[in-house]
């Protein structure tokens, strides 16, 4: 074993003294706490020189302010501002515009402290001006330079939650600090309350305009309304309806009145007319006896009749007294029935009038009706007018009541803003930086961590804190020998010669381990152990190869030494005849060393198309060089086509172009979308083998697990090798046997 394994096994076998460090730290416990003390010393000292820091706040609420009796329109919500974090944001960053800060800087005349205007400069800014890597603040304005300093010093936050806004400064004055947080609150409510008043006075000047505008508009709507009234004789009445309506309206009355005195004279002419006709005394009628000549006559007969009574007492029946009281009497019964005929004449006169009269008026309704229905469009059109003026009126007077409440707050020069100072500023008495204690204790700890850090990391270095177990570089092949020694017993007897190989290298002695446990392993070596694995020599990789696959050639074959090692025991020929004693028919192919390996696949294949067989190589490497080799060159579709059913069978098996045997490349699609549809392989590899004898399906260097993955149970692996001494082969053939996989045939790829 060279120097190159010693060094990986010191470096393997070197281990951390957890001890070693532990007692490092307590060896230089002096040097840790002597240097933290100089660290908390230096601290203290800066910080003597640092300029102390005061800090005080003013606290603002943002509110409404307005009341239901500061308001003009009492019952008005909907003009209150809206109080939402979006608001209180805003009003954060009005605080910090610089009209507020300009006005602050200016009341207080800041420019005065060298604090916000130096008046000189510092050697170490004067060349930093030079060098140009600085401003030169001779050429910026004075009010610039408050201004920067002060928005360095000034905090405006809103406190999360509500509507509360913190005005936070700091200055080396805590007099100062205290009068420009109070100020800029106080400004800030200043140019709150300005800004209302300013407000309502552009709505003033805005609502003036409009409302002349409006008004000239109202009365043009008002007089195209009468003006077109008069013209289409649509005149209304004192009820505010239109003069032909009224006309019908009281000739419908009158027509109505009209109708009922007509029935009422033809009802009484019938009783009268009935009773002289059956010869009924009339004067018992209601309608005779309101005659005045009826009622004169009624009481000549009732005297006459109390008379010819009064001497039918005394006198006979055939006196001359009676008889000419009875003529009289039958005299006035005559008068009394002319009298009803006279009443009867005018009553039937005056139903006649009455019905003459009904007739009139019918036919001034119906000559009102047409010209009414001739007046239906004009009032239609009059309608529009009337609807448009009522709108314009009543936006008329929407606009006089704002402007009237507009111009009652105008008025007032004490408008409240939306905000109130609820908390002032104070004069701090302690300064806020820096806190000296704090910063000392800070670095006297972060002194220690630091130093103890470094004391660790040189021990580690220089090798001190290491150490080797030679136990475990005593076990390391005894190890790897348990996991042959597993593997072996798995195979049949025929392997025993093979075993005895691997026993006797397992019963060799262990390398000695390195005596210098300071001497480092080579920085080169040890990146080819990337899995941690054990090392492995030659002899043993070659026993692991021998171990998968019989390694005694047929009896009856003789080796051809022309044909260079293709007939060795893990040779191309042996491995084609020891396939065709098996049944299963799928070859898994594993080329851990990539394209060199891939080679061995497409000399088997060829191997067994030469023994007339009918055999399918799938392409199923990353690059698809297998295939292209084949087909000298070209790259036509193949599997990831026909798992993304872009192609059928037909279409991507290609035969090859140096032998009888068929192949499927890669193909045009994208491997990564074609493997989404990897649950189709065992499918479509089942259909592929009931058409050839053998279907090989080549995966270049991909990982044992990959591999497995392409259904195990039926399908022999065969791993291609070109050189055995690659670790790549070892590392693969490691991971089949922890996996459980230990069939797995060993290809060795002739050299070219």
């Amino acid at each position: 074993m060279g120097i190159g394994s010693v060094m990986r096994d010191a470096a393997e076998n070197a281990e951390i003294d957890i001890g070693a460090l532990f007692a490092a730290l307590k060896r230089n416990w002096l040097f840790i706490v002597l240097g933290a003390l100089l660290f908390a010393l230096l601290t203290w000292g800066v910080a003597q020189f640092l300029s102390p820091y005061y800090r005080s706040e003013a606290r603002i609420l943002i509110e409404a302010r307005e009341t239901v009796f500061t308001r003009p329109n009492i019952g008005s919500e909907t003009d209150r501002p809206l109080l939402d974090p979006e608001a209180v944001k805003s009003q954060v960053e009005l605080i910090n515009s610089a009209k507020i800060l300009a006005k602050v800087a200016a009341d207080l005349k800041l420019e005065d402290y060298a604090e916000f205007y130096p008046k000189t400069m510092s050697p170490v800014k004067q060349v930093l001006v030079l060098l140009g890597l600085r401003p030169d603040p001779r050429t910026i304005p004075v009010s610039e330079q408050v201004l920067t300093r002060m928005r360095e010093n000034l905090q405006v936050y809103a406190v999360t939650g509500s509507r509360v806004i913190v005005v936070e400064f700091v200055s080396k004055n805590p007099q100062i600090a205290a009068d420009v947080a109070d100020k800029i609150a106080e400004e800030y409510i200043a140019a709150q309350a300005a800004a209302k008043r300013q407000l309502t006075g552009d709505a003033t000047g805005w609502l003036e305009p409009e409302i002349e505008r409006l008004t000239k508009k109202v009365r043009e709507a008002e007089t195209k309304v009468a003006d077109f009234r008069a013209a289409s004789d649509l005149l209304n009445t004192s009820n505010n309806t239109s003069l032909a309506t009224q006309q019908m309206s009281d000739i419908s009355s009158e027509l109505s009145r009209l109708k009922a005195e007509r029935a009422a004279s033809e009802a009484k002419a019938e009783s009268i007319r009935t009773a002289l006709k059956n010869g009924v005394p009339v004067n018992s009628l209601p309608e005779v006896m309101s005659s005045g000549i009826m009622q004169q006559l009624n009481e000549r007969r009732g005297a006459l009749m109390a008379e010819i009574a009064n001497l039918s007492t005394t006198l006979l029946d055939g006196h001359p007294r009676i008889q000419g009281l009875r003529a009289q009497l039958a005299d006035l019964d005559r008068q009394i029935r002319q009298e009803g005929n006279t009443i009867l004449k005018s009553l039937d006169n005056e139903v006649t009038t009455a019905r003459s009269r009904e007739q009139e008026q019918t036919r001034e309704l119906n000559r009102l009706k047409a010209q009414a229905a001739e007046a239906g469009s004009q009032e239609v059109e009059l309608r529009a007018l009337e609807r448009d003026a009522a709108a314009q009126r009543d936006l008329l007077q929407a606009y006089l009541a704002r402007y009237r409440e507009a111009s009652s707050i105008a008025d007032r020069t004490d408008q409240p803003a939306d905000a109130r100072i609820f908390s002032t500023a104070t004069v701090a008495g302690a300064p806020y930086f820096p806190k000296v204690l704090p910063m000392v204790s800070m670095s006297f700890v972060a002194g220690l961590l630091l130093l103890s850090v470094f004391v660790l990391l040189r021990e580690l270095f220089s090798g001190r804190a290491m150490t080797t177990s030679p136990v475990r570089a005593d076990n390391r092949h005894n190890l790897w020998g348990d996991e042959y020694g597993a593997v072996a017993q798995n195979f049949s007897p025929a392997h025993n010669e093979t075993a005895q190989l691997d026993n006797k290298l397992i019963a060799q002695p262990a390398p000695e381990p390195v005596s210098d446990t300071n001497e480092m392993p080579d920085k080169n070596e040890m990146v080819e152990h990337p899995m941690a694995r054990p090392e492995i020599d030659v002899e043993t990789i070659q026993r692991i190869y021998d171990s998968y696959t019989v390694s005694e050639p047929d009896a009856t074959e003789e080796p051809d030494p022309a044909s260079d090692d293709i007939y060795a025991p893990n040779g191309i020929a042996a491995i084609a005849s020891r396939l065709m004693l098996q049944e299963r028919r799928r070859i898994i192919l594993i080329s851990p060393e990539g394209d060199a390996g891939s080679a061995g696949s497409v000399h088997l294949l060829r191997e067994l198309a030469d023994r007339s067989l009918r055999v399918l190589l799938v392409d199923m490497t990353g690059n698809g060089a297998v295939s292209q080799a084949m087909l000298d060159g070209n790259r036509p579709a193949g599997i990831t086509d026909l798992l993304l059913n872009v192609k059928q069978f037909t279409d991507i098996i290609h035969g090859d172009l140096y032998s009888d045997a068929d192949v499927i490349p890669t193909g045009l699609s994208d491997p990564k979308t074609a493997m989404a549809q990897a649950e189709r392989l065992p499918v479509i590899f089942e259909a592929l083998e009931t058409a050839y004898d053998f279907v090989l399906v080549e995966t270049g260097a991909s990982s044992a697990e990959q591999a497995l993955n392409l259904d195990s149970d039926t399908s022999v692996f065969v791993m291609n090798v070109f050189d055995s001494e690659d670790q790549a082969v070892a590392q693969t053939a490691l991971a089949f046997h922890e996996a459980g996989q230990d069939d797995v045939t060993i290809l060795m790829v002739p050299h070219a």
